[in-house]
C-alpha cells in the first residue's frame, strides 16, 4: 500500500500530529500531576498504581512519539492499544456509576475507544511507508 498524493501524506501526517498530541496530553498530565493521578488509580482499585501509573503513562509517551515520527509505528501501535485496553476498563468504570459520574466516564470510556481503534488503524498501516516519517519499521 502506498500513499500516493500529497493530499493522502498530508492527511495520515495530520492524523499522527493530532492522535499524538492528544496521547502525549493524556500521558504528560498524568505525569505532571503524579500524586493525584496514582492516588485516583488506587481509588478506582488499580493494581500497584504507584508502579504502573508512570510507567504506563512513558509508555504511551513512547507509542505517541513512534507514531507521530514513524519510527517502529508498529511498536508504538501496540504500546498505546495495550495502554487503552489495560486501562480504560479500570478507570472508566462507568457502568458501575451513577448521574454525572456515570456520563464523564463514559464519555472518557468512549474517548479511549476511539482512540484504540485509531491505533489499530496505525497498526494496520504500519507495514506501509509512511511519508514525512523517519522510516523505522520492523517490517
Amino acid at each position: 500500500m502506498a500513499f500516493e498524493s500529497a493530499l493522502a501524506g498530508g492527511a495520515l501526517l495530520a492524523g499522527r500530529v493530532l492522535f499524538a498530541a492528544v496521547l502525549a496530553f493524556m500521558a504528560l498530565g498524568n505525569l505532571l500531576d503524579l500524586e493525584t493521578t496514582v492516588g485516583y488509580a488506587a481509588h478506582k482499585g488499580a493494581p500497584a498504581p504507584r508502579l504502573l501509573v508512570p510507567l504506563s503513562s512513558l509508555a504511551l509517551v513512547a507509542g505517541a512519539a513512534s507514531i507521530l515520527l514513524g519510527a517502529f509505528p508498529a511498536v508504538g501501535a501496540v504500546l498505546v492499544v495495550g495502554f487503552l485496553v489495560g486501562v480504560t476498563p479500570v478507570m472508566h468504570d462507568f457502568w458501575a456509576q451513577e448521574g454525572q459520574d456515570r456520563q464523564n466516564e463514559q464519555v472518557h470510556f468512549l474517548k479511549n475507544a476511539g482512540l484504540a481503534g485509531a491505533a489499530l488503524v496505525f497498526l494496520a498501516l504500519s507495514t506501509a511507508s509512511w511519508p514525512y516519517a523517519v522510516g523505522l519499521a520492523l517490517f
